[in-house]
């Protein structure tokens, strides 16, 4: 579905596939790469080795509906230690610092805060074999890692006002949460009243601010975080010009998308998580450009269910998917967003159907990812309602393009 990291210089983890087996449901398994090899198989039928640079490109991100990937070849660097920095900046200083920023550590993730001038930033570079190197001119904070004593004072700001609103719950409860948690206690108090959300982002920001500094640990137990529970998340992709030179898209964005929240009263708890990734060569990838050094961002808003309240859940729901989701897609219209397809939910009304499905003609390539579908699984087995409401039946564009082919020869 086109996952994807952070980092200006480093792609979704599409790019990495160097070759993959397909089963499909009428041409059995297809072997596809992006070079093909000296001499093709001789029957030409249906071959059981196919090779072909845009099918490759286009199977890549195939939304499961082209065939069943059976095995990749991913293309893998070492495992590696990161030194990570989070650091908590003003709005303005934010969109100021960013194209730096970018440019200067292999992995920025930002985390705005609604209602609060607050964006915590996080780093991550691989170290170096000089542990001082990593030093370099930093902020004069203390370690992440300076033990209970510091734990607690992080904590400070979330256990207080949980144990302000919570009565029945004692000190030692409390200690004993971890971050996520304490969050969801603290939302499911009254997750859609704006005053308590805007209690609650104040709180976290504050948070962020006592766990400023670093921390070295292997790659793959960083570039994460506590996110808590259950939880509503919608995330969108859109192109903010290239390595070298943003465009500015993505501050842009981001100024409209909090303004809007905090015009309109939305209950948006935080984060609301950027990131940015290099484009990717997959036709279906909403990061796709032909150009590699296109600049891709990334942003995601969520909402979370913190209780087993089911009523609580509906209302939630409605309000996340009713009045948050419309909000974060009339700000990225103008920048051509495109969803994230892991998070795309079907709209409720015709009107927003058709609308989305324009957008996605627009930005994909429609018709060939049709004609693949009816030639590689001519039944429709592998698709599902969501594919089937947004791109058709792909017979439509296989008859279509059938009957231009014989209008030209004739």
């Amino acid at each position: 579905m086109g996952a994807h990291g952070t980092g200006a210089a480093i792609p979704p983890v599409d790019e990495f596939c160097t070759s993959l087996k397909l089963l499909t449901t009428h041409m059995g398994t297809l072997t596809l790469s992006p070079t093909p090899p000296a001499a093709l198989p001789d029957n030409d039928s249906v071959p059981s080795t196919y090779y072909n640079n845009t099918l490759f490109d286009l199977v890549k991100v195939g939304l499961g509906s082209l065939g069943i990937v059976t095995e990749v070849t991913l293309k893998c660097i070492p495992a590696h230690n990161l030194v990570e920095q989070t650091f908590v900046l003003t709005r303005k200083q934010a969109q100021e610092q960013i194209n730096g920023l970018l440019q200067r550590h292999r992995h920025v993730r930002y985390m705005w805060i609604p209602y609060q001038d607050a964006v915590v930033v996080v780093t991550n570079d691989i170290e170096k074999e000089d542990a001082a190197d990593n030093l370099g001119e930093k902020p004069n904070v203390s370690s992440m890692q300076d033990g209970i004593e510091k734990n607690v004072h992080q904590f400070e700001p979330l256990t207080n006002l949980l144990l302000r609103k919570r009565s029945n719950f004692s000190k030692e409860q409390v200690q004993g949460m971890g971050f996520g948690e304490l969050r969801d206690q603290i939302l499911s108090i009254d997750p859609l009243n704006v005053e308590h959300v805007k209690e609650c982002n104040k709180a976290e920001a504050e948070f962020w601010r006592r766990s400023q500094g670093f921390r070295i640990k292997p790659s793959d137990e960083l570039l994460q975080f506590d996110c808590g529970g259950q939880q509503w998340v919608w995330e969108v992709c859109f192109p903010t010009g290239c390595y070298e030179s943003n465009n500015g898209n993505d501050m842009k964005f981001m100024e409209d998308l909090l303004n809007e929240i905090e015009l309109h009263g939305i209950p948006a708890p935080a984060p609301i998580e950027q990131r940015w990734t290099a484009s990717s060569s997959s036709l279906m990838s909403p990061a796709y450009s032909p150009k590699k050094d296109d600049l891709h961002c990334w942003v995601g808003i969520i909402m979370y269910l913190p209780s087993s309240d089911e009523q609580q859940w509906k209302e939630i729901s409605l309000m996340f998917l009713n009045d948050y989701c419309t909000l974060m897609k009339r700000v990225g219209s103008p920048v051509h967003a495109v969803s994230h397809w892991a998070k795309l939910e079907l709209p409720n009304s015709s009107k927003d159907l058709q609308i989305l499905k324009e957008q996605l003609r627009t930005k994909y390539p429609v018709h060939y990812f049709n004609y693949a579908r009816c030639i590689l699984d001519p039944t429709n087995l592998l698709s599902n309602d969501l594919i089937n409401t947004l791109f058709g039946d792909p017979a439509n564009d296989f008859l279509l393009d059938q009957y231009r082919n014989s209008s030209t020869s004739t």
